[in-house]
């Protein structure tokens, strides 16, 4: 039951989010389209100002996240596996640690922060292939290093090689949004390298799992891996498609732009305050008690996203002596 709480696993998450893996690939996508965008469009290119910025994005929301589900789930504080998990979080370690092998960490409080840790290393990646490689070699440099990490990781099934692997994703993003700037839409030219680079990983970890006689469980090591792959080549395809289609019936998409705001802190608070919560125990209504909940989340989401980040924001470009750069990923 510890387990549950803290380390951010529960039955609703089994059940009604049991497609949350696939909408994490597309948030790879989406994240790396709106970092090159915005890299690309900024003026400060210097690695302080990438640095401050992506960690004013990530731990501005974050950091309040762990000290008030700490306040409210109250773990072990005795427990030196729970500091060291607490530190592992922090330090960008953490992954799904029932679905992988070898995990440093498992995500603490919410199982959605284990996809915090492949963004922030892919923000560190990025940043020295953008500004020392030309613009032509990067996704071949990308899908290379991606496939090879993908050989290895079928032997050596590590954080790092895993790390390097699921990178090819993300680079679609960024491949999207440098044809978008340049051509004012996506060109299958522009995108072919990075689009098949993560092809031939799902292909290379689907042979992994036909030379393994166990059976299937798409949630789990080693068949979760190529799913994510898999997910990612299909999003992409859509994605393209649709373009070709003029984007018919995306304004019904528009009520998005609702939560969009606060999207960030809802991914990552809503099982701490939510799902999980039990500090209003008190309330005998059952639905009145996760109203409650519910509200109280949306109370912090808009604090932290709305007030909280864009305070710190403006803070950094102070020190940076720069001016704020618009809202991203």
């Amino acid at each position: 039951e510890n387990e549950t709480r803290f380390y951010g696993l529960s039955r609703f998450d089994q059940s009604f989010l049991r497609f949350g893996q696939e909408a994490v690939m597309l948030f790879f996508l989406i994240s790396g389209f709106v970092i090159e965008f915005s890299f690309s469009k900024g003026r400060d290119k210097s690695f302080s100002g990438y640095f401050i910025r992506r960690f004013v994005r990530i731990y501005g929301v974050l950091i309040p996240m762990l000290v008030i589900s700490m306040a409210t789930l109250r773990p072990d504080f005795q427990d030196i596996n729970f500091w060291r998990i607490l530190a592992g979080n922090l330090a960008m370690l953490q992954d799904f640690g029932t679905g992988k092998p070898n995990v440093i960490v498992p995500a603490i409080f919410a199982s959605a922060l284990w996809s915090l840790h492949y963004e922030w290393w892919f923000y560190m990646l990025y940043y020295p292939i953008k500004t020392n490689l030309r613009r032509q070699l990067q996704p071949y440099i990308v899908a290379i290093f991606s496939i090879l990490s993908a050989l290895i990781y079928i032997r050596f099934p590590y954080p790092l090689p895993r790390i390097i692997m699921y990178f090819v994703i993300w680079w679609i993003g960024v491949d999207m949004a440098y044809s978008y700037a340049r051509r004012g839409k996506v060109l299958a030219h522009d995108i072919k390298v990075s689009y098949f680079g993560t092809f031939a990983v799902a292909c290379i970890l689907i042979s992994q799992c036909l030379a393994k006689n166990v059976s299937v469980q798409l949630g789990v090591h080693p068949f979760l891996e190529p799913r994510h792959f898999i997910d990612a080549v299909a999003i992409a395809g859509v994605a393209f498609v649709w373009q070709k289609a003029k984007w018919a019936g995306f304004d019904w998409l528009k009520i998005g732009t609702l939560i969009a705001p606060i999207s960030y802190a809802l991914y990552i608070s809503h099982q701490p305050l939510l799902i999980q919560a039990s500090y209003l125990g008190w309330i005998s209504n059952p639905w009145l008690r996760y109203f409650c909940y519910a509200i109280i989340l949306l109370i912090f989401c808009w604090t932290t996203e709305i007030k909280f980040y864009p305070f710190l924001k403006s803070l950094a470009a102070k020190t940076l002596g720069s001016k704020p750069m618009s809202p991203d990923a």
